[in-house]
């Protein structure tokens, strides 16, 4: 039984290396995963501050569509809301643009190697930063123009306050 033993203890203990090299491998692969990871959730921090900010845009957009319907505005108003409401549609195709053009971490990892994908998602994290400063900006200034009409205001009038 000793004979039996011995040799396939050997076997053993050869077949599977000194297994250090794997170990450092495991850790080294962890590591990259979790700055993948840590990486793409900020990314996605960005996301998740301006999707709730599209139903505001949706908002604004109904609410100059109104003033545009109802009439009785200045020129000057009327090319106020219309250029405001471009601004805010320039703004959401951003955001739909930003989105179309992400891609989930695991569909990264099949097709780029870890230098690809830090790159990736710090260009998408700078892309949807400027994206919230769009949608930011438009909603602010879709909301002065809006508080801005007391609907009084006649054509030849300066609407500029």
């Amino acid at each position: 039984m000793k004979l039996f033993t011995y040799p396939l203890f050997c076997l053993l203990f050869f077949a599977c290396g000194n297994g250090e090299g794997d170990v450092a491998e495991t850790a080294g692969e962890r590591a990259t995963v979790a700055a993948q990871e840590t990486a793409y959730d900020l990314m996605m921090e960005g996301h998740d501050r301006v999707m709730p900010m599209m139903g505001q845009i949706t908002q604004a957009q109904r609410e100059i569509t109104e003033q545009l319907s109802a009439g009785g505005h200045g020129e000057d108003y009327r090319e106020l809301l219309m250029a405001a409401n471009e601004q805010l549609e320039d703004a959401d195709d951003a955001m739909m643009a930003w989105m179309n053009n992400s891609r989930p971490l695991p569909e990264l990892r099949e097709s780029m190697d870890n230098e690809e994908i830090m790159e990736f998602i710090r260009e998408r994290t700078r892309s949807i930063a400027e994206v919230e400063a769009e949608v930011r900006t438009s909603l602010a200034n879709a909301e002065q123009i809006l508080g801005t009409e007391d609907h009084e205001h006649t054509e030849g009038m300066n609407h500029d306050h």
